[in-house]
């Protein structure tokens, strides 16, 4: 009877110790996973900081652009305005020339500068394009003494529609002439300017051109 007993005793020991190292291997399991979920999100708020920073630099980097960018934006604008400079004055420099070669033309021939563009206006189906009369006509539509005022109503009539380069010739010819007199401080120079034939054929023309769209 001893011997049973000392033996269900140590059998029962056995168990706890058995059972006892299992809760501590669950306890154990059960403290990783803790320290596993938070290791996790740590890295998961250093991630979304992270993130975050890089968005907020981004974002500062476009609101502020740096002073490299600012400088190279500086020198694209100034070289396009450059180029537009070289371009306006090339061009207007050769209207010039051929608006002087034709009105050579025009003294040595005695030829009548109203028929140039009255056939337009009453013989249209025999009318003629011509160039050289056109950029003529561009360059001394505002002169009373080339063009006379019954003639300048169907000048504005002809170009009432005109696109791309004539336009763009016309258009800056009549903004020098305003721009001018708003430019006058002194008011008698200033009424002078306003009341001549050239500025009121400015305010004509611009109102005439077609607008950019």
């Amino acid at each position: 009877a001893p011997k049973n007993n000392n033996h269900k005793t140590d059998k029962t020991s056995q168990e706890n110790i058995v059972q006892s190292n299992q809760k501590k291997k669950k306890r154990r399991l059960k403290s990783n996973e803790v320290s596993n979920d938070a290791t996790t999100d740590i890295e998961t708020s250093k991630s979304v900081l992270s993130s975050k920073e890089v968005s907020d630099e981004n974002v500062k980097t476009a609101k502020n652009p740096s002073k490299r960018q600012l400088k190279k934006e500086k020198a694209v604008q100034a070289a396009v305005k450059k180029m537009e400079s070289r371009r306006s004055y090339a061009m207007q420099k050769a209207l010039n020339y051929v608006s002087q070669l034709i009105n050579c033309l025009i003294n040595i021939f005695q030829i009548d500068k109203s028929k140039l563009f009255l056939q337009w206006k009453h013989s249209r189906n025999e009318w003629k394009f011509e160039k050289l009369k056109q950029i003529w006509l561009m360059d001394n539509l505002l002169d009373e003494n080339s063009i006379s005022d019954n003639l300048f109503p169907v000048v504005l009539e002809y170009f009432e529609g005109c696109k791309g380069m004539a336009r763009e010739v016309l258009l800056r010819k009549g903004m020098e002439i305003i721009r001018k007199a708003e430019a006058e401080t002194d008011e008698d120079n200033k009424n002078e300017i306003m009341m001549s034939t050239t500025y009121k054929r400015a305010r004509q023309l611009l109102q005439t051109l077609p607008t950019d769209k």
